[in-house]
């Protein structure tokens, strides 16, 4: 074995999935030395995903955007879903917004060379053994088990005896932040920082099929969406003849932890949908299925200093939400965000920090609802434990993005009763609440981590900036001077910008439940 010197980086990066080449990406675009530790393959490499188009701000952030476009995938219009035992629907995306059909292969593949590009170093076949975090940042020790490239004096002729295979090598690797992108995983995210959720496990089993000459579908870029009594498959197209088809089973009502052969339990399950069936009549299965694990869990806590954990590697989202590459995504920008700050003023860790964890467990308990939601939808036409099982979520009334969400907020019984009260007067007369106090928290600007004022109240002990795009602050500095909520919406959108009246409304009703606001009338 030959050991290495150690090289020293800002960041070191491991995992070379989208969460891992998309956070380096940026970093190496930012200035930052960032070296990539990644091993060829793993499981996600026969997986098919799902990009909304949502994502597409999420590739420009970290400069993958072209590369993508001109990779030549699959545009998604939309999905097409049975559901529930009801009948199918169409949901389309809105006009002019496209996803993306990705092989996983491929997109991390695209992704790690993008990075490459951008000025990251990437030491594929890197099996990380240890990695020791201290005070100063961490310490990550890899084994590699062939060069990185092959040096001229190795290239041999057809005729020549084979190259003997490279010494495994022992490589060293020191840098200020440790960015666990390992997914499941989890090099670092196993030593205590994760926890299993308490719901019930899922497996998916996957197997790619062409169909010679497309798919007899309707809409052939759609994802595929179908639930039967104990499970639920879905179908995602990456090219015109060829599909994934996974069927999602809880192990524990199957014979699927005691089978060694797949296929037969696989071609059962398939058999239990109507639609998703049907299409596999003229199709060839190219290769035997396969089994992944999508069980979920979250983490105890997603950052430290010197030490984040990012995407997968620091919680899983149930893949009906088909958002699992968007939030890698997200949580990658954040990480780079975050690293960027910390490196450049040490005063805004703290700050740069909590602003990450926070995030990322608003995120995870938004989607954990959102898929107890669709769950729900289901178990009112299947009343198998698979689903009953399932529909428990989050409480957390937050959406994506980690602010409020109000679409929820409405329908809160105080929420309700504040718009009604707005409604009903013929004039208003707005104050800042007595208990309404301005807080500092941390957001993103420009690539940066800065502290904004917020409004807090003791129903609001975080405090709220925003909600659903409206700038709640602007709101209470005008509500003073207008007596008339038209005349109060007018002047907001004169002096911060058009916004729709429905979100401007529920964000006043918001302000006025939660005692930001305050009405004499």
């Amino acid at each position: 074995m030959i050991d290495e010197p150690t090289t020293e980086f800002d960041v070191a990066v491991l995992g070379g999935g989208p969460a891992g080449s998309a956070a380096a990406s940026l970093l190496a675009r930012l200035g930052r030395s960032v070296v990539i530790l990644t091993r060829p393959g793993g499981a996600a490499g026969g997986l098919a995903e799902s990009l909304p188009p949502s994502a597409v701000k999420l590739l420009e952030r970290v400069g993958a955007s072209e590369a993508v476009d001109a990779a030549g995938f699959v545009r998604a219009t939309g999905n097409t879903v049975w559901w529930g035992g009801g009948e199918g629907r169409t949901e389309r995306f809105p006009p002019g917004m496209l996803g993306y059909q990705v092989a996983r292969s491929r997109l991390d593949s695209l992704l790690l060379g993008v990075a490459e590009q951008a000025g990251a170093h990437v030491r594929r076949s890197a099996s990380v053994r240890s990695v020791e975090l201290g005070p100063d940042g961490g310490l990550v020790h890899f084994e590699c088990g062939r060069q990185d490239t092959v040096p001229i004096d190795r290239v041999r002729s057809p005729q020549s005896e084979p190259a003997p295979p490279p010494p495994v090598r022992m490589g060293h690797v020191r840098a200020r932040w440790i960015l666990d992108c390992t997914g499941r995983t989890g090099v670092v995210a196993r030593r205590g920082y994760r926890r299993h959720e308490d719901a019930p496990a899922t497996v998916g089993l996957v197997a790619a099929w062409r169909c010679p000459g497309g798919w007899p579908v309707p809409e052939p870029t759609h994802t595929l969406v179908e639930s039967y009594e104990d499970g639920w498959a879905w179908s995602v197209p990456v090219t015109m003849e060829l599909r994934f088809f996974t069927v999602m089973v809880d192990p524990r009502n199957t014979e699927l932890l005691a089978s060694k052969d797949l296929l037969p339990m696989y071609q059962a399950e398939l058999a239990k949908t109507t639609h998703l069936s049907a299409l596999l009549g003229s199709a060839r299965m190219v290769d035997p299925p396969w089994a992944c694990t999508a069980s979920l869990y979250s983490a105890h806590r997603y950052a430290e200093d010197g030490l984040l954990l990012v995407g997968d590697a620091g919680s899983f989202l149930d893949p009906i939400t088909s958002f699992g590459v968007k939030k890698a995504l997200a949580s990658a920008w954040r990480a780079a965000v975050v690293c960027h700050t910390a490196l450049g003023d040490g005063r805004m860790t703290a700050a740069a920090l909590e602003l990450f964890d926070t995030r990322e467990r608003l995120v995870h308990a938004s989607y954990m609802e959102q898929s107890a939601t669709v769950f729900a939808d289901a178990a009112a036409g299947h009343t198998h434990p698979f689903w009953t099982a399932r529909t428990a979520g989050s409480s957390v009334p937050v959406d994506v993005d980690g602010d409020l969400d109000v679409a929820r907020l409405r329908e809160d019984p105080s929420v309700l009763e504040a718009f009604e009260r707005l409604r009903g007067s013929e004039s208003i007369a707005l104050t800042l609440g007595r208990r309404a106090t301005v807080v500092r928290r941390p957001t993103i600007e420009d690539n940066h981590v800065v502290l904004e004022n917020r409004l807090a109240t003791p129903q609001l002990p975080s405090g709220v900036r925003f909600l659903r795009g409206i700038d709640v602050t602007e709101i209470v500095r005008r509500a003073g001077d207008h007596d008339q909520v038209p005349d109060l919406f007018e002047a907001y959108c004169a002096g911060v910008g058009a916004v729709p009246l429905p979100d401007f409304l529920g964000a006043l009703s918001v302000l006025l439940a939660h005692g930001v606001l305050e009405s004499d009338q």
